[in-house]
């Protein structure tokens, strides 16, 4: 069975929000630019991804909240899940490879540097664009996964595509 694999990276955040915590950092204005604009393209080029699983973090909340709106995806379906906070490639692997095997898609909503790393263990051809930059904020990689959610670690994967922001 094939799954297919979506990686979106939170839009740009507001560093400039001193009071608050890196947990709590929301989105910034070029953030809440680019989400939408992102978000509404995706929406163009997919079908509804059957499954959402996001960070808790603010800025990753809000992500998810603009790209399960232009998704048509009810909010109440998206999961949140602490161990995406900060992940490890690992710890997204058994996030991943624990989804159930009738579900054929995913957007997983994340941080770097765990998404770049994971995004480079299972597609090799994956590479940096014109700035050096993977996955650069609000950047959205397509995987095809051939094989089981709980095998993803020992599978071959291929990028579709890797679409960042400044390309759209």
């Amino acid at each position: 069975m094939s799954h297919v694999l979506y990686l979106l990276r939170h839009a740009k955040s507001d560093w400039k929000q001193e009071a608050v915590t890196d947990f709590e950092r929301p989105l910034s204005e070029r953030g809440q630019t680019d989400a939408p604009k992102m978000a509404t393209w995706l929406a163009g080029q997919i079908d509804k991804p059957a499954t959402m699983i996001s960070s808790p973090a603010l800025r990753t909340y809000q992500t998810a909240m603009i790209f399960a709106h232009a998704l048509d995806i009810d909010v109440r379906n998206i999961q949140f899940d602490n161990r995406i906070y900060e992940a490890s490639p690992d710890t997204l692997l058994e996030v991943v490879s624990a989804l159930p095997e009738q579900v054929q898609s995913v957007l997983l909503v994340g941080h770097n540097p765990g998404l770049d790393y994971l995004l480079q263990m299972l597609c090799r051809e994956a590479k940096p664009g014109i700035d050096g930059k993977l996955m650069t904020t609000c950047a959205v990689a397509k995987i095809a996964v051939d094989g089981r959610w709980q095998d993803i670690a020992d599978q071959r994967c291929s990028l579709h595509n890797l679409s960042r922001p400044k390309e759209i």
